[in-house]
């Protein structure tokens, strides 16, 4: 069995599962919409698009996408699916910017010497007026430990501070970032609503201790950092 086939059953990724999108993912990607203030006619290029969730939301919202990821198998089954997908930026035949270029959960996968190569390529490809959005483990928070250990392909830990530094070298800036937010999606189970309310407030409360311990703590605590990146 290849590599990538050991990734994608340990993520349970397959044909059959790809480019499905649950109604949590939709209610997030729709956030993210808001947030970037996407029109139907929105240039969108995805780079690791993975199983496609985000893919299948773009399409449903008609944006004007392409998709890069390195895993062969994962470009097969978004090609299987009619979707655009490619196995690099280079490979894109398309001569023009983009508005958006999302990286959902990439780039800790990126040895850190190559990040700033990385985000200088992808400023190429962006419009003047465009926006780079990526979310990633929160390597600045004790809550960001799970996701950020949890993959063993991820070889980077990533905060804001780096970024900061990285895009400074790359003619980009984080013009904004924020813990990831996760839209409340009710189930109809009234009997699971107490102990899910319960835990939000458990949260908060801990989050509170956590920056009274510890002075380092006083950024964004969520496990997960979503930041708009823009050119200078």
């Amino acid at each position: 069995m290849s590599k990538n086939s050991n990734y994608e059953s340990w993520k349970d990724w397959d044909l059959k599962s790809f480019g499905n999108i649950t109604k949590f993912e939709k209610a997030y990607f729709e956030n993210i919409a808001k947030l970037l203030r996407l029109k139907k006619s929105s240039k969108i290029l995805e780079i690791g698009f993975g199983n496609g969730s985000f893919m299948a939301f773009a399409y449903s919202q008609k944006f004007n996408y392409d998709g890069v990821e390195t895993n062969e198998n994962l470009v097969k089954f978004a090609l299987k699916k009619n979707f655009s997908a490619y196995h690099s930026i280079e490979s894109v035949p398309n001569e023009g910017k983009y508005d958006l270029i999302a990286l959902f959960d990439v780039i800790e996968h990126i040895q850190e010497d190559e990040i700033e190569s990385f985000l200088k390529t992808l400023s190429l490809y962006l419009e003047d007026s465009g926006s780079i959005f990526m979310r990633f483990p929160n390597g600045s928070s004790p809550f960001g430990l799970d996701n950020q250990h949890g993959d063993i392909t991820h070889c980077t830990i990533v905060t804001l501070s780096k970024l900061n530094y990285w895009c400074s070298n790359s003619n980009l800036k984080v013009a904004t970032s924020r813990g990831c937010v996760e839209p409340f999606i009710f189930k109809h189970d009234y009997l699971k609503m107490p102990s899910r309310l319960v835990k939000l407030v458990l949260y908060k409360i801990i989050e509170k201790l956590v920056r009274l311990l510890f002075i380092q703590s006083k950024g964004v605590l969520s496990a997960n950092l979503e930041v708009v990146i823009t050119k200078k």
